[in-house]
Parts: structure tokens; sequence; C-alpha cells
């Protein structure tokens, strides 16, 4: 049965998608970030400080594609390249105040989107809607799949 499950979900996937895809075009964003800066900023966020090698692992990006996206944020301000005390040959990367402040904004703006996403929802439904994603996610963690590059996922029993 589980490509029947994969079927369904191939199905689900993108309409689920689609709807939060959606809430996006209701708020016109101010500094214009792709998605994928968007996550780079966001993983810079969560982790303080990661050489261009790991930010390009955490974004499966090559490093090549990694220089460029690191690039455009450091000139858009966003983001910043240090130097290791202990070895001058480190570079790490970190958001800057002005990077913080976007993804605070952010953060915010995609909390008042979901809140009228879901205000819709009787109070039961929202409580479900949130309770499944909470699960979706406590899946993904339990078979490693949020750490995974590629191939297939390691079973589990």
């Amino acid at each position: 049965m589980p490509f029947k499950d994969a079927e369904r979900l191939a199905e689900l996937a993108p309409r689920i998608m689609n709807a939060f895809h959606d809430l996006g075009r209701q708020h016109p964003e101010k500094s214009k970030l792709s998605m994928r800066q968007y996550q780079a900023m966001i993983i810079l966020h969560a982790s303080e400080t990661l050489s261009l090698s790991q930010l390009c692992e955490k974004l499966a990006l090559a490093p090549s594609t990694g220089t460029e996206l690191v690039n455009r944020l450091i000139n858009l301000g966003y983001l910043e390249k240090k130097t290791e005390k202990e070895d001058q040959r480190q570079v790490k990367l970190c958001l800057t105040p002005k990077g913080g402040e976007v993804v605070s904004e952010r953060r915010k703006v995609l909390s008042e989107m979901i809140t009228r996403f879901l205000s819709v929802f009787s109070e039961k439904d929202r409580t479900l809607f949130v309770d499944y994603f909470e699960k979706i996610w406590d899946m993904i963690v339990k078979y490693d799949l949020h750490k995974q590059k590629s191939g297939p996922p390691r079973k589990h029993d």
C-alpha cells in the first residue's frame, strides 16, 4: 500500500502548498526576498553562525549557488562574514541586525496570515489542524527526514 499512499500525498501536497502559497500573495513584501534567501536567513537565525559549506548543506545547494545566494544577501545588508579568532582562515556567516529584523518581521507577517487562514475554522477544527501539523513534524523528526539530503528514507519499525 505505500504506492497508494504516495499517490494520495502526490495529489494532496500541491493543493495544500498552493493554499499556503496563496496566503503570501495577500501580503506584499517590502524586502522582495526569494524563498531560498529567506530560508537561508531562517537557518542562520536559528544557528547564529555557519560556514558557507554548512549553510549549503542545510539548503541542499551546490557551493557555487550558495556563494551567489550569500553574496546577494551580503549586498542587501542582511548577512555578514566574520573570521574566527582562533583560525583566520575560517569564515562564518551570520545575520546582521537588519537581517534579524527582516526575519522577525516576516515571522510576524506569517503569523498574521496564518491567523487569518485559521479564522474560518471552528475552534475544534483549528486545534485539529495545528495538532496534525505537529504530528507530521514529529514523524519527520522521528524518521530523521529533516536531516536527509536525498535518497530513499531509512526504514523504521
